[in-house]
């Protein structure tokens, strides 16, 4: 008998080319049973949910504690079979609309943060464009002692020089070509990154609340963050808007330092004037906060968790699901981050 994802679980059903689901354990035997062949990549927390060692598709096991009741897989997947495969250090897959991707490097390989980055956004980009996917939409950034110093800066600064460098290598003039980021510290292990990429380019956006983050001052390393706000991609129907990890930062500063209340309101205010000005400025029918239907959270510290779940629940539907997860923010004044993806039809 064959099955649509609807008869597996109706919240991943999809007329999207690309959707990302928070799936229990259960939920996730149940999809690769009848779903399987449209399994993109998977993505575990904290441990992993099941053995993923010999997955054919990406998968990765990043070192965030989750802190959600229930744990969750991050899953990512299509509406038509994919096909997949391998180069060099990146693990594919695909349809004829999207490529979702995985690299992975150990502790050791990852000690240089800006050599490996260097090496690894090398190793993407020459991926994508081989396999005909040369628009970045999106892409997930995780690795340890993010704020640690070496050299004389700390690791994010380090990291975002070595981004920087491959993409001005592929790119030159790159602005515009950004995709959406998150940039994010775990509790250990090496360097992780997963990115979907298109056949045709999305539309970059920024946020009128901020300056952009790659025309950041000095003060915040030798070379700007190199990411967009967010990225709209329309596929047929449909707008995705996938918003990049988002904090209390007002032009480029950190606002309300250690007044989690206060760091909460400013990220969800960013959250809206965001997709508010998309919605404005590109003629999408997004409707606010009312249009994100997945969110990712990051938080420094887990006590702060009841205090930010009741400040997304006064805005935000219950129904929209929301992974917690523990990890350390790009600056050390920042409590939080939130990412999400927000979806209007035509």
């Amino acid at each position: 008998m064959k099955h649509s994802l609807s008869s597996v679980a109706p919240d991943i059903a999809t007329r999207l080319p690309v959707d990302v689901n928070y799936l229990t354990l259960n939920e996730l035997e149940k999809f690769l049973c009848h779903g399987g062949p449209l399994m993109l990549g998977e993505i575990h927390f904290g441990t992993a949910l099941r053995d993923i060692s010999g997955a054919g598709h990406p998968h990765a096991l990043v070192s965030m504690a989750q802190l959600n009741p229930i744990p969750l897989v991050e899953v990512w997947s299509s509406r038509v079979p994919v096909s997949r495969g391998s180069a060099g250090d990146v693990v594919y897959a695909h349809t004829d609309e999207i490529l979702f991707g995985c690299l992975n490097y150990s502790p050791a390989a990852a000690h240089d943060i800006e050599a490996a980055v260097r090496r690894a956004y090398d190793a993407i980009l020459s991926v994508t464009k081989k396999e005909g996917f040369p628009h970045l939409l999106r892409i997930w950034n995780y690795f340890s002692d993010i704020t640690a110093e070496t050299g004389g800066f700390d690791r994010y600064q380090c990291f975002c020089r070595g981004r920087f460098e491959a993409l001005e290598r592929h790119y030159g003039e790159f602005d515009c070509k950004l995709p959406a980021a998150s940039a994010v510290g775990t509790q250990g292990g090496g360097l992780i990154l997963y990115f979907i990429a298109a056949r045709t380019p999305g539309r970059h956006r920024e946020n009128p609340r901020q300056i952009s983050a790659y025309h950041y001052p000095p003060q915040y390393g030798p070379k700007s963050p190199s990411f967009a706000r967010a990225m709209l991609k329309r596929w047929g129907n449909d707008y995705s808007l996938y918003i990049s990890g988002t904090a209390s930062i007002v032009g480029h500063q950190s606002l309300h330092a250690g007044e989690v209340h206060l760091q909460v309101q400013e990220t969800l205010n960013n959250l809206s004037a965001l997709i508010e000005a998309t919605a404005a400025e590109e003629g999408v029918g997004l409707q606010g906060l009312a249009s994100l239907n997945r969110l990712k959270v990051y938080i420094r510290h887990p006590e702060h968790l009841e205090a930010i779940q009741a400040a997304l629940d006064a805005v935000i539907a219950s129904h929209v699901p929301r992974l917690y997860l523990q990890a350390d923010i790009c600056r050390d004044d920042l409590l939080l981050e939130i990412e999400g993806i927000a979806h209007a039809a035509i």
